[in-house]
């Protein structure tokens, strides 16, 4: 259900707004609205600055020790809960000016080895390069009359190269080496053959080396760049072990940061009132049923104030905020997945309940799979503790998994196989009930039935959800009509097809032709003269309006995917259990082999079947059922909140 919500406007003496702080934070369930004109977020706050040195040794930190989390933490998990003494304690244990010189002094250390190490490393690759010379080399590189060449060339091109520069190298000097496909050479030739030569170089391809200069050989330059090179290496070695301690204390910058973001939320209440000299108004939406209560506190709290509180306007747009049932509640992930309803139309929650869970357990359909989920979203919630929608979703899952189990018993299927069945098939005498692999059409006809329930209950729900904003032409044209329209088409041709003694079947005949009329005459309504007689005609096909037999047919087959995915979990399910059986004939590796390919591809068939469960069952709720009643629009309920991203205090024993 839509709480019913009521706008308020609260004033307090200028002397006594902080204490609203604190209310703000004690009474989430209200929506405040902004009245003035402070933005914090734009002028920025005192702790600004504290938030980004902080954010600077977690980057820090993260350079040395990068964060790594897996997949179901990243996804799932949720903040810490610790109590305020907790929370408090690991602030008082550290000085977080000192934290941030440490880091920056750290990262500026880091710097400077990293960048020796480079140097040292490219330097050690040149050298190398050059390791087959004996003599030193800090030979001079300039000269008056000569210009010095340095790098390689392909072994086969080089050949042709000394018989083209034949001429020049008379006049030049040059040493060269082979090792591998490659012609490692260092040459000097004349200042006024330059130009030619460099043409030569180009056409054979001549990669340029350089020769570092070191007063030593290429042996003991390298041998000496490798001492400094395990030198830099234990000195980053032993920076590491510094930044550890850091790292140790994260948890405890980690308090820091919470600290100041919960400083900055509380700051953002002044962006909610309208402040004068002498006084403040604040003002928001708030459930009926909450009033008294907040009456209460804020009795306690403030010596004088000034409340007023109304209705919603026809003309104003309150923010939704959706109170249903413990069993209920998880499946308004899916309504606020769609989009909220506008204020004062129906809640589609508890209506899409048992569709949903219908269809979710049809698609996956499995005791093993079913179990499984339950399992798995049981264990994820224990462990990493989610919030918000992330919980909302896994205790969506943890409900989804009771029909999936219950349509496994009926369908006898675990992990895809049925296993225990007797010489008649049956387990019992009884199950399965329905076998999707074997009674096809009897799983379609199941399915295409629940599809015509389906869109009974949407055209139901249409006439509900119309008459409940008074618009009683659209619950009677777009809802009543089409309901006896169509209904009287599946009694009237179903009882001529399959022979059925239908009493009054010729007086659903009349009712075709009287609900045709009726609807041809009024789904054009918006239309006059001619146009509004042909959109009525054609909305009955359904190429114009909300609805037509085409959008019936289309619809209803749509359905017909349920058993069909669940067949297709079945049939992977069984062949993996095949596939892990042939290879039991393997000696020893079967011991390995079976568990790993049968675990591995149940699980991957879980995941899949699942994934494909729950988009299907959620596009046929949302376009073959809200689609045809549903509009959103709703403004989301949001509440104050000054709370921090790492940590979640635990509630104290009064109940604040």
């Amino acid at each position: 259900m839509i709480l019913e919500v009521e706008k308020f406007w609260l004033i307090v003496l200028k002397n006594e707004e902080d204490i609203l702080k604190d209310i703000f934070k004690e009474f989430p369930r209200i929506h405040w609205e902004k009245l003035g004109d402070e933005e914090t977020s734009e002028k920025g706050t005192p702790y600004d600055n504290e938030i980004s040195r902080i954010e600077d040794i977690l980057r820090i930190i993260n350079i040395f020790y990068p964060q790594k989390k897996g997949f179901l933490e990243a996804f799932f998990a949720g903040r810490e809960e610790i109590s305020e003494e907790e929370f408090e304690k690991l602030r008082s244990e550290v000085s977080l000016e000192s934290l941030y010189k440490e880091a920056k002094s750290l990262e500026k250390r880091l710097s400077v080895i990293e960048e020796k190490e480079k140097i040292l490393s490219s330097l050690y690759e040149e050298t190398k390069y050059w390791e087959f010379l004996d003599s030193e080399l800090n030979f001079p590189r300039t000269f008056k009359r000569f210009s010095l060449y340095s790098g390689s060339f392909k072994k086969d091109s080089f050949s042709e190269f000394l018989g083209e520069a034949k001429d020049i190298l008379e006049e030049s000097w040059y040493k060269y080496f082979e090792i591998n496909n490659e012609v490692r050479i260092i040459i000097l030739i004349p200042k006024d053959k330059v130009s030619y030569f460099e043409s030569l170089l180009t056409k054979y391809n001549f990669e340029s080396k350089r020769i570092p200069y070191l007063k030593y050989s290429p042996k003991t330059a390298l041998e000496k760049i490798s001492d400094f090179l395990i030198k830099a290496r234990v000195e980053l070695n032993e920076l590491f072990e510094k930044a550890k301690g850091l790292y140790d204390k994260k948890k405890n910058i980690l308090a820091w940061y919470d600290y100041y973001l919960s400083k900055i939320g509380e700051l953002g209440y002044k962006e909610y009132s309208y402040r004068s000299k002498y006084f403040s108004v604040f003002s928001g939406w708030i459930p009926k049923r909450d009033k008294n209560e907040f009456l209460n506190i804020i009795k306690k709290r403030l010596s004088d104030f000034g409340f007023e509180s109304r209705d919603p306007l026809p003309d104003e747009d309150p923010p939704v905020l959706l109170d249903n049932p413990k069993f209920i509640k998880p499946f308004e992930f899916l309504t606020k997945l769609y989009g909220l309803p506008p204020y004062g139309f129906i809640d589609p929650t508890p209506f899409m309940v048992p569709f949903y869970m219908l269809f979710f357990g049809i698609c996956l359909g499995d005791v093993g799979y079913g179990l499984l989920l339950l399992i798995s979203t049981i264990w994820i919630k224990k462990v990493y503790k989610p919030e918000d929608e992330t919980k909302e979703l896994l205790d969506l899952l943890t409900i989804l998994s009771f029909p999936s189990i219950l349509v496994g018993i009926i369908t006898w299927s675990f992990f895809g196989n049925q296993i225990f069945l007797g010489p008649d098939g049956k387990f019992m005498g009884l199950f399965p009930i329905v076998n999707p692999s074997q009674d096809l059409i009897t799983a379609l006809g199941i399915s295409l039935l629940i599809g015509v329930i389906a869109q009974f209950y949407a055209l139901i729900l249409r006439f509900i959800s119309c008459w409940r904003v008074k618009d009683y032409k659209g619950a009677f044209y777009d809802s009543v009509l089409w309901i006896l329209f169509l209904f009287s088409i599946l009694i009237y041709f179903g009882g001529k097809v399959f022979n059925l003694n239908i009493p009054y079947l010729q007086v659903f005949k009349y009712l075709i032709f009287a609900s045709l009329i009726g609807l041809i005459l009024t789904q054009g309504r918006d239309k006059k003269g001619i146009a509004r007689l042909i959109v009525g005609l054609i909305s009955i096909y359904g190429i114009l309006g909300g609805y037509g037999l085409t959008s019936f047919i289309g619809d209803i087959l749509s359905y017909s995917r349920l058993f069909a995915l669940n067949l297709v979990g079945s049939i992977f399910g069984f062949v993996i259990t095949q596939l892990s059986n042939m290879l039991k004939g393997i000696p020893v590796l079967s011991l390995i082999l079976v568990p790993i390919v049968w675990i591995f591809g149940q699980v991957m068939n879980f995941v899949l079947s699942t994934l494909s469960a729950f988009v299907h069952s959620t596009r046929l709720q949302f376009l073959e059922i809200y689609g045809r009643f549903f509009v959103d629009g709703g403004k989301r309920f949001y509440v104050y909140r000054a709370e921090g991203k790492y940590f979640k205090l635990k509630k104290q024993s009064n109940g604040r």
